[in-house]
C-alpha cells in the first residue's frame, strides 16, 4: 500500500477546466464513501478549492483511483490527461505539505488553504475515510505548516486572492473610493474582501447572499446593505464593481440578468470580478457592452509580483518539507513492518489454536471427559506455541548469539534472575 496524491490545479488547468473538476463541499462524504466502498482506497481525503481539486489516498492500485477521479467529471479522459498529476509516497507527502503551507498556491504563502485542508480532513474523519496512517500523516502536515509559518518569512505580509482582486479593481477604476461595490456571497473570501475594501471606500458595500442572516452579520461590522439572492438584479443595477465568491455549482449572474441591469444603469460601465470556482458569472456576460468581466485567472500577473519577493523563504520551506517527508515515510514504513509482523504472528497463533480446538471438540463429541480434554488442549497448545521460539533460542545459545537471548527477554518481559534475587 502507498500514499498517493492525484489532482489538477491552477498550474496545470485553466478555470474552464478546473470548474468542471470540482467536488462540492456538501457531497464530500458521498464521494469518499463511494471510493472506499468500491475498494479503490483504504483511506482518503478530498480537497477542492478555487485553485485545485485533489485526492489524497492510501491505495494499492493507483490506476483504479485515477479512473475513479476522472469518472467524477463529464470531461473526456483525453481532455483531462494533460492537466492531471500523480505523486506517490515521498513526493505525495511533500506535495500535501507544500499545499498546506501555501507553497503550491496561486498566492504564495496564502494562509486560507491550511484552513481549507483542515476542513477537508475533518470531513474525511466524519465520513470514516481516515484511519491510522492518515491520522498520523495529517497531524504531521499541520505541524509542519505551523513550524514553517513561525520559522520562515513565508507568511510575512500575507497576500490573498481577495487582496489581489481588490488591487486589480483599483487599477481599473480611477474613482474607486466613490464606487458602489456589490459583494455576492458571505463566506471567508467575502469577509476578506470587506477587510481590504473598508479603508478604501467612502460608501458602504452591498452584500447579496442566499442567507440574508449570514450576510447581515458581516454587514453589521461595516454598516453595509444586505439583499437576498432574489434581489440580485436590483443590486447589480446599482453596482459599479461586483466581486463574486460563492460556493454555487451553477452560475448566479446570467447574461440576461446583467443585460437588464446594464439597461437600468443607462449603459454606465460595470466591472465584475468573479473569484469563484466554479464561476458565479456566466462567461457570456463578457459579450455585453459596458461590462468588463474578469475571473480568478486574470489576477495571476498581480499575484506573480508578490511571489518574487518570497522565493527565498519558499525555498527554505521546501527544504524543510523534503526532510520532513522523508522522515515521515521512513517512520510510516517501519510502523507497517511492525504491524505486518504482529499480524503474521497472531495468524500463526490462531492457526495453532484452531487446530487444537478442532481436536478437542472431536474428543468431546466422542464422549471424553471434558476436564481431561481441556487439560490436553492446554498442554498441546502451549507445547506448539513454544516449539519454534524454543528451537530458535537454543540454536542462538549454541552459536553464542546472546544478543538474541537478551532481546527475547525484553520482548517477552522475562525478568532477569539476578534482579529477582535482589
Amino acid at each position: 500500500m502507498s500514499i498517493f496524491a492525484i489532482g489538477i490545479n491552477h498550474k496545470t488547468a485553466p478555470i474552464t477546466l478546473r470548474e468542471k473538476v470540482y467536488f462540492a463541499q456538501d457531497l464530500l462524504s458521498l464521494y469518499l464513501q463511494d471510493l472506499l466502498n468500491r475498494g479503490y482506497a483504504q483511506e482518503a481525503v478530498l480537497l477542492s478549492t478555487c485553485n485545485r481539486s485533489e485526492l489524497y489516498c492510501c491505495a494499492d492500485d493507483i490506476h483504479a483511483v485515477h479512473d475513479w477521479f476522472c469518472a467524477q467529471t463529464s470531461l473526456s479522459r483525453e481532455a483531462l490527461a494533460p492537466a492531471i498529476y500523480t505523486y506517490r509516497d515521498e513526493e505525495a507527502i511533500a506535495h500535501i505539505m507544500q499545499v498546506a503551507c501555501g507553497l503550491d498556491s496561486m498566492v504564495l504563502g496564502e494562509p486560507q488553504i491550511l484552513g481549507q485542508m483542515k476542513e477537508a480532513f475533518s470531513e474525511s474523519c466524519a465520513a470514516s475515510a481516515v484511519s491510522t496512517a492518515f491520522h498520523a500523516l495529517f497531524q504531521q502536515v499541520f505541524a509542519v505548516a505551523k513550524e514553517i509559518r513561525t520559522t520562515t518569512a513565508i507568511g510575512a505580509c500575507p497576500v490573498s486572492v481577495a487582496s489581489a482582486a481588490v488591487y486589480f479593481a483599483r487599477q481599473r477604476l480611477v474613482e474607486f473610493a466613490q464606487a458602489n461595490v456589490v459583494l455576492i456571497g458571505a463566506g471567508d473570501t467575502t469577509e476578506l474582501l470587506i477587510r481590504y475594501l473598508q479603508p478604501l471606500l467612502s460608501k458602504p458595500v452591498t452584500l447579496v447572499n442566499r442567507s440574508t442572516e449570514k450576510a447581515a452579520s458581516l454587514a453589521e461590522t461595516v454598516g453595509g446593505h444586505v439583499y437576498g439572492l432574489e434581489e440580485l438584479s436590483t443590486a447589480l443595477a446599482q453596482a459599479d464593481i461586483v466581486f463574486s465568491a460563492t460556493g454555487s455549482a451553477q452560475p448566479i449572474v446570467k447574461k440576461e440578468m446583467m443585460a437588464e441591469a446594464t439597461r437600468m444603469r443607462q449603459e454606465k460601465p460595470t466591472i465584475l470580478i468573479d473569484i469563484a470556482v466554479p464561476r458565479d458569472i456566466e462567461p457570456a456576460v463578457a459579450d455585453l457592452e459596458n461590462v468588463e468581466l474578469y475571473c480568478i485567472d486574470d489576477l495571476k500577473a498581480i499575484i506573480e509580483k508578490n511571489r518574487q519577493g518570497r522565493e527565498h523563504a519558499a525555498e527554505k520551506a521546501r527544504e524543510m518539507i523534503r526532510k520532513k517527508s522523508i522522515e515521515f515515510l521512513t517512520e510510516l514504513r517501519s510502523l507497517d513492518k511492525v504491524a505486518h509482523t504482529i499480524r503474521a504472528y497472531r495468524g500463526q497463533i490462531e492457526d495453532i489454536c484452531h487446530a487444537e480446538l478442532t481436536k478437542a471438540r472431536q474428543q468431546l463429541r466422542l464422549g471424553s471427559d471434558p476436564a481431561e480434554v481441556l487439560d490436553a488442549f492446554a498442554r498441546a497448545f502451549i507445547k506448539k506455541l513454544l516449539h519454534t521460539p524454543s528451537v530458535q533460542l537454543r540454536q542462538a545459545g549454541a552459536e553464542g548469539r546472546y544478543d538474541l537471548l537478551r532481546f527475547a527477554k525484553q520482548l517477552f518481559a522475562i525478568p532477569d534472575p539476578e534482579t529477582e534475587r535482589l
